[in-house]
């Protein structure tokens, strides 16, 4: 039997890194993108893009404003 575990996190709460976890963040943005192993995700084909949406709860102009403001 499996334990589920859940966090509550305030939305702009800077979470502290651990030493570890850091180095492992600084190497892998310096590891280069043709080291990067995608065979395990599919290829997005015309068949995808054919069914994709826009985001509904994308509002650019909101974007803009809040920039501007």
């Amino acid at each position: 039997m499996s334990k589920m575990v859940t966090y509550e996190r305030r939305l702009g709460e800077k979470v502290e890194l651990t030493p570890e976890q850091q180095a492992e963040i600084e190497a892998l943005l310096k590891k280069p993108d043709s080291e990067i192993d995608y065979s395990d995700i599919p290829p997005l084909d015309e068949k995808f893009w054919a069914n994709a949406v826009r985001n509904p709860y994308l509002d650019p102009a909101r974007k803009r404003a809040k920039k501007a403001g």
